[in-house]
């Protein structure tokens, strides 16, 4: 993976090429669940249960997040309490409320709610080491695969780029900062994204960047965003 930048109805050139890798990859996911992840489902499960967990399985789930808060209401200055709430609720909305067709279920995105205020509190707090997991739970989930909160995106995906230290990360972090109309950021991340990459990527990475940030302001051609810094 360079870095994803899907969105429906819309990729040009790279759409060619990542559609025939969801023939690929998509048959196995769609049918069967493979690579989906602990939570994920094949279409054959979500035929039976129309794309949400079991009675069983979300009632286990939602006392997970119930019992998660409990424990950052007892000590609303715990890292750990917070994460695991964090992840909860992550959990809940990805394994219980996803459909093949729309993403995210209303009910999902309810959740992701809950997962959105608990990771910006777990960050507040400055974990000393933070969880990359998560981070990239949070990436997806605000992502363009995921329910297009660019700005909660982009904060997941920083985390996953600094601690992984490659081009393809700092390239998507890049990517959604452009979403998030953080051009200055974007430019930081695009920079480090080249710096990283092998010659024979950084004009590709850049070619991909451009249409990225044309999208955002609707100059064709152009790398150059605007919008607010942070």
């Amino acid at each position: 993976m360079l870095f994803d930048l899907r969105s429906r109805g819309r990729r040009r050139t790279i759409q060619v090429v990542y559609g025939f890798l969801a023939v690929l990859i998509g048959g196995g996911l769609v049918f069967f669940g493979v690579g989906g992840g602990a939570g994920s489902t094949g279409l054959l499960s979500q035929l039976a249960n129309q794309g949400t967990g079991s009675a069983t399985g979300i009632k286990v789930d939602e006392s997970a997040v119930e019992e998660a808060q409990r424990a950052v209401k007892r000590d609303p200055s715990s890292v750990a309490a917070w994460d695991r709430y964090a992840r909860a609720a992550f959990t809940l909305a990805d394994t219980n409320y996803v459909t093949t067709e729309t993403g995210f279920t209303p009910a999902g995105a309810k959740e992701l709610a809950v997962l959105k205020r608990a990771w910006y509190q777990y960050l507040s707090l400055n974990p000393t080491k933070p969880d990359t997991a998560l981070a990239a739970d949070v990436a997806f989930a605000f992502g363009d695969t995921g329910i297009r909160e660019f700005p909660v995106a982009e904060s997941g995906q920083e985390v996953v780029a600094e601690n992984d230290n490659s081009a393809d990360e700092y390239a998507q972090l890049a990517a959604y900062a452009f979403l998030a109309h953080e051009s200055d950021r974007a430019h930081l991340a695009e920079a480090k994204a080249l710096a990283l990459a092998p010659k024979s990527q950084r004009k590709t990475i850049e070619s991909e960047l451009a249409q990225v940030a044309a999208q955002v302001t609707g100059a064709t051609g152009s790398s150059g965003s605007t919008g607010t810094s942070g």
